[in-house]
């Protein structure tokens, strides 16, 4: 794989020669990434011809322009999570946006405007510095907050401080064909701080349910919403890998509270949300609590083996609540008294819990997810009402039955469930736990997902994650005909087809040619 001198030369010209490599070893690096592997997703993946790190949205502008010009596709990559960091067209560009780190902090109004390679952790230092704060999604804080914000966005912070499409601000967008275009205040006042206007508002396009994953230009900055904290510090504890906040406890809590099932546990979710109480709202699922108490690896199954018989015969359940006294401590006194009037009324039982803080504040704990199977893939993650979120985690631990050979069995649990935006909306993703090492495995998690998708499009059940990670021609029918839209706007924005290609459509695609074990039947 290889491009002409005269496009190497022109990049070298436009980065520097110190920021571009045709190096095999280099370039094999980026050939794929993130945490599917080789599953149908990346199973088309190639090594690009070469890499180059831009420094600037001039830059980024530059490179995009002459791939148009020499109709060579590119792939934009920052933090390297998903698998579509990984081009699928031979003799590629990939763009490392490491370079493109800048961070600035608006603590007035409130806001933060990132370069691609600003992580969580990073931003959530600075913040809670300044007296404000954001989610963590559970991808881990090294994850690109560009990325995430304009792709998927979610995390059990979410109840209170809402969906990613609503903390999206100003954002700077480098189009398909090279065109630079700002969207909301920053288009019109050089300020990011308003995302509906007056400029444009095109953040619909721009992510969509699930975002496009470099299949629709580049983001070069973006603004995103913060938001008050109290100024009390969160204490680091602990040695790496296990590592933890201590809250002060005078304005932040966490309840563990068992339910004896999951009706329950439900209707203190929703009693909780009636009262606009609480700062995160989640259902633990089974396995990770096992993760939590966990060493090792070994560990961890010593654990989960031994736990088989009592899971399968418990209806029990636990609800994860957290706290945050935002005003003061009164407040945090109020809310504590709410929830337990609602934990009494609902027939929980609070049971005795760390006050520390590994997953949603910062998160440090995403390595475990690894820990069961070496590799891990969010079959569902449905964005709807509770119900359907609920019914969506029961139905696929029921599929899941069916494919259990060479995956890891959860022993029935329907997945984490939790509610966003005060009740108004549910949240379920449903894990499939694998070996990424072996064919058979990856097979058996490909035959499942497909099944899965057909589960959700036959009962109506809503998933974003469906709609862009999954078969778009199987899906895009059942939520109003949205493969058209998907292939019109590819066309409108990217009429040479460079940008990450085929995204979206690599599923299908991939499923075509590598795939012959799932049956194509749409």
């Amino acid at each position: 794989m290889s491009l002409s001198r005269e496009v190497i030369r022109a990049l070298e010209s436009i980065v520097g020669p110190q920021y571009v490599s045709e190096d095999p070893v280099v370039t094999h690096v980026y050939k794929t990434g993130g945490s599917y592997r080789e599953t149908v997703q990346g199973k088309g993946n190639v090594r690009p011809a070469c890499v180059v790190l831009p420094g600037s949205t001039e830059e980024v502008q530059s490179i995009v322009k002459l791939a148009n010009r020499y109709k060579v596709p590119f792939t934009p990559l920052s933090t390297f999570w998903f698998v579509c960091c990984g081009p699928l067209r031979p003799d590629s560009i990939s763009i490392d946006l490491k370079r493109m780190n800048k961070l600035e902090i608006d603590d007035r109004n409130m806001y933060a405007v990132c370069e691609p390679y600003v992580i969580f952790s990073q931003l959530q230092h600075e913040a809670l510095k300044k007296g404000l704060y954001m989610m963590v999604p559970g991808g881990g804080s090294q994850v690109s907050v560009v990325n995430n914000v304009t792709g998927a966005g979610y995390s059990p912070l979410n109840y209170r401080i809402g969906g990613p499409q609503r903390r999206i601000l100003g954002v700077e967008w480098v189009l398909p064909d090279g065109e630079i275009l700002k969207l909301g205040s920053a288009s019109m006042l050089k300020d990011y701080f308003w995302g509906e206007g007056p400029g444009p508002d095109l953040r619909g396009i721009l992510r969509g349910p699930q975002g496009w994953q470099g299949g629709l230009g580049i983001f070069t900055k973006a603004a995103v919403k913060l938001y008050p904290f109290p100024p009390e510090k969160l204490v680091p504890t602990g040695i790496s890998p296990d590592t933890t906040l201590e809250l002060p406890t005078k304005r932040m809590k966490r309840y563990n509270i068992t339910y004896p099932d999951q009706a329950s546990l439900v209707r203190a979710m929703r009693e909780i949300s009636k009262a606009e109480i609480g700062a995160a709202i989640t259902k633990v699922p089974v396995m990770w609590r096992y993760r939590a108490r966990a060493t090792s690896k070994e560990h961890f199954w010593e654990l989960w083996k031994g736990a088989k018989a009592e899971i399968e015969k418990s209806t029990e359940t636990i609800l994860l609540v957290m706290i945050i006294g935002y005003t003061s401590e009164k407040h945090l006194e109020h809310e504590e008294r709410v929830l337990t009037d609602i934990v009494k009324e609902t027939g929980g039982n609070m049971r005795r819990t760390k006050q520390t803080d590994e997953s949603w504040i910062k998160n440090a704990d995403s390595a475990g997810m690894w820990w069961s199977a070496g590799g891990y893939f969010s079959v569902k993650i449905n964005v709807d009402c509770l119900d359907h979120a609920l019914k969506s985690g029961r139905d696929a631990a029921m599929l899941k039955k069916d494919y259990l050979r060479w995956q890891v069995d959860d022993y029935g649990d329907p997945g984490w469930f939790q509610i966003s935006e005060f009740g108004h909306h549910g949240y379920n993703e449903f894990l499939t736990e694998f070996d990424p090492y072996q064919e058979q495995s990856i097979q058996k998690v490909d035959e499942w997902y497909v099944a899965a998708v057909k589960q959700d499009v036959r009962e109506g059940c809503y998933s974003g994650m469906q709609m862009n990670y999954g078969p778009v021609e199987l899906v895009g029918p059942a939520y109003g005909d949205h493969h058209i839209v998907l292939k019109e706007l590819k066309a409108m924005f990217d009429p040479n087809n460079v940008s990450n290609p085929p995204r979206p459509f690599d599923f299908d695609e991939n499923l075509e040619k590598y795939c012959p074990y799932v049956k194509r039947d749409w």
